[in-house]
């Protein structure tokens, strides 16, 4: 199952909307693996590499909702950190790497359709109705 970005999940911010894609790609590279078992240092990489980048990207996201003074980034911050407690807690809970793929397929497609394409449009929609200029150094 291919997570494929659509212009539905734009934001219209180009440095986040570009690292959405990104994320898109690295979920879509972790789900082509076929067989953890046998791709087992792929799929650990590939794994890390996604946690890793998910930290990274909610900390650019958040530095973005304070530099326009988002109203609601307390609640979308908490959200951040549900996410990378639930990536976590599935690391720590499966023992199994085919468990451990098809649980990391349900996390990403239920964050990208419920966090990405929902949630975060929130922040968007209130960054373009207040015709907030992007922060200079946020490019």
């Amino acid at each position: 199952m291919h997570m494929k970005w659509t212009q539905d999940c734009r934001l219209g911010i180009s440095k986040i909307d570009s690292q959405h894609r990104l994320l898109f790609a690295i979920a879509n590279e972790l789900l082509d693996i076929e067989n953890p078992l046998e791709q087992q240092l792929e799929f650990k990489y590939m794994i890390d590499h996604l946690r890793n980048y998910v930290g990274d990207h909610f900390q650019t996201e958040g530095k973005f909702m304070e530099d326009i003074k988002y109203p609601e980034r307390e609640g979308h911050t908490k959200m951040h950190n549900a996410i990378i407690e639930e990536i976590n807690n599935t690391l720590k809970s499966c023992t199994d790497l085919r468990t451990l793929k098809e649980r990391f397929q349900l996390l990403m497609s239920n964050w990208i359709k419920d966090h990405i394409c929902e949630e975060d449009k929130r922040y968007a929609k209130w960054y373009h109705q207040n015709k907030q200029p992007e922060p200079k150094d946020f490019v």
